[in-house]
């Protein structure tokens, strides 16, 4: 094999060829997609004996994420608030709309075991976390 001697020509193209492929790189546009929000679900009580509670519960929760700068992870975080009634009849239909319907990612909730009992089936059912 016989090898041909760099000259300065071919260094020149070579070098120019380079330069612009580099620059034509930096003047692409680019598109950082945004982090999908976090859908928080918060079945809590807002009538009845429990409101009080329910009220306290979803005023600390949205305090602590917005001394966190209003994100979870890094996501911004969307809420969808449902009123349980304290009632554990209506638990589990509750339970699905939020993860079916609405989609969340998390469940939030409650303060009646009875209704809890309710979330915590849907929650194992579809994967969603539970707070």
């Amino acid at each position: 094999m016989e090898s041909k001697p760099f000259d300065r020509r071919q260094f020149l193209k070579t070098a120019a060829g380079s330069a612009g492929v580099a620059a034509a790189a930096l003047h692409a546009p680019f598109v950082i997609a945004q982090p999908a929000k976090i859908k928080v679900g918060l079945m809590l009580p807002h009538t009845g004996t429990f409101a009080l509670y329910g009220a306290a519960i979803q005023n600390g929760f949205r305090l602590y994420v917005a001394a966190k700068g209003g994100k979870i992870a890094g996501r911004e975080v969307e809420y969808v608030n449902l009123d349980d009634e304290s009632d554990p009849a209506k638990a589990a239909d509750n339970a699905g709309r939020l993860v079916n319907r609405d989609k969340v990612d998390v469940l939030v909730g409650t303060v009646h075991s009875g209704v809890q009992m309710g979330m915590i089936k849907i929650a194992r059912e579809s994967g969603v976390l539970m707070i």
